[in-house]
């Protein structure tokens, strides 16, 4: 170790903070010539580890000549309360200046990206700088070699799940919609010989995702062996992608990102396809939703997207279809975890057959053709059968069973009692059914946290209503979310009606 070193005593504090960071005293923050947002190299005298880690100071929290760590930095170095540890200031690492050069609007090489994406993965980067890199991409973009470059960096960072069976498919949405099409395609294909191993997300923004709806059937958290094995004996599996960091560079570019709501276009297509090949997926399928309600507001961008994803996925050995669909309108009539759960079940039930099981089948068939399974045009007729035959229905039970699942029926899925509904003032057309809103009033009312909570919609887009019915109904597991969402929604109406008089004579 270089320059001035100081010898402290370890403070544990059984906290995760994301990152590896320190707690230092005030005192002695001053005497090694420190501020917050500094770096340290700090080697363990018990274990013989190093790391560097980020500072934080306080004038309370550690008392002088002691060093706090939280969870991250205690399991690196392998310490406990009371141990000694040496600290010595380090200098600025190499992944600021390439960020700087980034934010010049340079481009950055395939070893430049490497390094930040590691000192992302290794906690080396404050959140500044992180959030520094990522306000750069979006602002100056990544060109299609850079995308590639994140692509396979993201990749090389994370963990990989390597199948003895094949082919080994996926789908992704870039989101912005509601409805769990991945819990209807996933049993599909796997009741055809496929392997989909879906590992999803949580919800950010949304009322619910895959995750959160499909832990309403059965757990989701689940190793890389239960995945492998699961995948190899039903085909198919529907899991969280956190519990197996897959890409966790990725996933904590994801956070930071959330704040802003940034979404790099390069960065977005690096994530997903990154996840995709970790799992060693060959075919797979992209659903980029388009609309004013959806996150691709424009057409032309989604076409420049769809053309990127088929691109950066032959240079990392997939064959990609991007599908655009309309985000114009909900995708199925629920919002929130246990209501679009029990919404996907009764699609697998054949109780409905709307828009969420037409999309669903429709990238199914995607997949199938990719794959060779079906022949051009063909795929979606063979998804329609399968799922109204009732192969994918008893694929899902045995998905769920092998997931340690009870709930396989829609009947078992109760709504909270705690509910108001909303009914049409006069008599009209449904002529808007706002995605934004209505997820906004999911979330209100507690929605993806609470999963009874969301929105149940009773009424589709053109549908004739009269007044007194009901258009709506929101559902919540507490009176205080309840209330709030009720103010929110009589405030702010998520739908637009179109009455049948528009103009009367006399």
């Amino acid at each position: 170790m270089s320059g001035f070193s100081q010898s402290l005593k370890v403070k544990t504090f059984n906290i995760d903070s994301g990152k590896v960071i320190c707690v230092l005293n005030e005192i002695d923050a001053k005497e090694l010539g420190l501020f917050p947002g500094d770096r340290v190299e700090i080697k363990s005298k018990q274990t013989g580890k190093n790391c560097v880690a980020i500072v934080d100071i306080t004038s309370s929290m550690v008392a002088e000549n002691n060093i706090g760590f939280f969870n991250e930095t205690t399991k690196l170095l392998g310490v406990k309360t009371h141990q000694l540890v040496d600290v010595s200031a380090t200098p600025m690492i190499k992944s600021v200046d390439y960020i700087k050069k980034k934010m010049q609007g340079e481009k950055l090489s395939k070893e430049e990206l490497e390094e930040i994406v590691k000192d992302i993965s290794d906690g080396r980067l404050s959140d500044i700088e992180a959030s520094a890199f990522m306000s750069a991409v979006y602002m100056k973009g990544f060109d299609i070699d850079e995308t590639a470059d994140m692509t396979k960096a993201l990749i090389e960072n994370g963990q990989k799940i390597s199948f003895d069976v094949s082919p080994v498919v996926d789908k992704h949405s870039v989101g912005g919609v509601n409805g769990r099409a991945t819990m209807i395609i996933v049993p599909i294909i796997a009741s055809q010989g496929l392997y989909m191993p879906k590992t999803s997300s949580r919800s950010i923004t949304s009322a619910a995702g895959t995750a959160d709806a499909m832990e309403v059937l059965a757990p989701v958290n689940i190793s890389f062996e239960k995945i492998k094995k699961i995948t190899k004996e039903i085909g198919g599996v529907i899991s969280w992608g956190g519990s197996v960091d897959l890409a966790p560079a990725d996933d904590k570019i994801i956070r930071i990102e959330h704040p802003l709501a940034l979404d790099p276009e390069g960065q977005v297509i690096a994530s997903v396809l990154a996840k995709k090949a970790s799992v060693g997926s060959k075919f797979v399928v992209i659903d980029l939703p388009v609309g004013v309600e959806a996150k691709i507001k424009d057409r032309k961008i989604a076409v420049r997207m769809a053309r990127k994803f088929v691109e950066i996925g032959k240079e990392i050995g997939m064959e990609v279809e991007a599908v655009i669909t309309s985000g114009d309108e909900p995708s199925g009539l629920a919002f929130g975890p246990a209501l679009e759960a029990k919404y996907v079940l009764e699609i697998l039930e054949g109780k409905r057959f709307d828009n969420l099981a037409k999309k669903s089948c429709e990238l199914a068939g995607a997949i199938f053709e990719l794959a060779g399974l079906a022949g051009n045009t063909k795929g979606y007729k063979k998804a329609v059968a399968i799922l109204k035959s009732g192969e994918a229905l008893q694929k899902m039970k045995e998905i769920i069973k092998a997931q340690g699942g009870k709930i396989d029926s829609s009947a078992k899925i109760i709504y909270s009692p705690l509910n108001q509904v909303f009914k049409a003032e006069e008599d009209g057309i449904i002529q808007d059914l706002k995605v934004h809103g209505f997820t906004k009033v999911a979330r209100l009312a507690g929605a993806p946290a609470n999963k009874k909570a969301g929105v149940l919609l009773h009424k589709e887009e053109g549908d004739k209503i009269k007044k007194g019915e009901p258009i709506y109904t929101i559902f919540a597991e507490n009176k205080v979310k309840l209330a709030s969402a009720i103010s929110y929604a009589k405030g702010n109406p998520p739908y637009v009606l179109k009455t049948v008089v528009l103009t009367k004579v006399r």
